[in-house]
């Protein structure tokens, strides 16, 4: 047992709830910070739960749970919209303060320089592992909160709006991307079919470019329509879609189009 780090990691022990306040007042004072007391609630548990870990890897009793230890408790920072940079400069603060309150509080005027420097040693090690965990659950978070703004961008560019019994419209707006032809073709079409439509009007007006790429997908979801039962009937399209079908050898006889949604109600009735 080494009975030098052993004596370092019981005085920050005994001295943990002083050295997390102070820990905290001089980040305060340093990056200019007025926490709110919520805020301040969750610090206080983390960086008891810092300090214990710190503690321990100076006597090698390191949990394999507590390797991924993130300085966050359920997201709570991330959802309050905390910058990761803002985050990775308060723990650097921290770093700093909590070596100093070591040096003070628990290096003995014996201690040999050697050992002085494996204390530092741990303690940056265990900050650097936080921050990275910190980062990639940061990462993580911003990657999925992406997908979900992305997921209601879908939504909203492709709608499927009711017109009457057993007929509908989809609105397409914008630019066709491989993501917005995947979530038609996965997530639209079987609401479609759920919601037991006959007829689906599918109006290109709004969409910006009309290529080979946009064509190609349609002329799918057009044969995975016809496969459920439904007709497809296409608005707002462009004489470009007909030189592009050729090119492509696609067969557009049966293809009813229309110059606009309006026109084709008239004609339903």
């Amino acid at each position: 047992m080494d009975y030098a780090l052993q004596n370092v990691a019981a005085c920050l022990d005994q001295e943990k709830e002083s050295v997390m306040e102070n820990l905290l007042e001089k980040a305060a004072e340093n990056l200019d910070l007025e926490l709110p007391q919520e805020d301040l609630k969750h610090h206080r548990q983390l960086l008891l739960s810092l300090i214990g870990l710190v503690s321990n890897s100076l006597i090698g009793r390191i949990e394999n749970n507590n390797k991924h230890f993130v300085y966050d408790i359920e997201n709570y920072f991330f959802k309050k919209g905390i910058l990761h940079t803002d985050m990775i400069a308060l723990l650097c603060d921290f770093r700093i303060t909590m070596l100093k309150e070591i040096r003070d509080r628990c290096l003995s005027e014996e201690m040999e320089t050697e050992k002085i420097y494996e204390v530092y040693d741990k303690v940056v090690i265990i900050f650097d592992m936080v921050m990275r965990n910190t980062t990639k659950r940061f990462n993580e978070n911003l990657q999925s909160s992406i997908q979900a703004r992305e997921m209601e961008i879908l939504e909203l560019t492709a709608p499927i709006v009711p017109i009457k019994k057993g007929v509908a419209v989809l609105p397409l707006i914008g630019d066709f991307s491989e993501s917005r032809a995947t979530y038609i073709t996965n997530t639209v079409i079987p609401k479609v079919s759920q919601m037991e439509i006959d007829l689906l009007i599918i109006d290109f007006s709004g969409i910006h470019i009309f290529d080979t790429f946009v064509a190609q997908h349609f002329f799918q979801i057009r044969d995975i329509l016809k496969l459920l039962g439904i007709e497809p009937v296409i608005t707002g399209i462009r004489p470009a879609l007909a030189q592009t079908a050729i090119q492509l050898g696609i067969n557009i006889d049966d293809l009813r189009t229309y110059t606009n949604v309006q026109q084709v109600l008239e004609r339903l009735h």
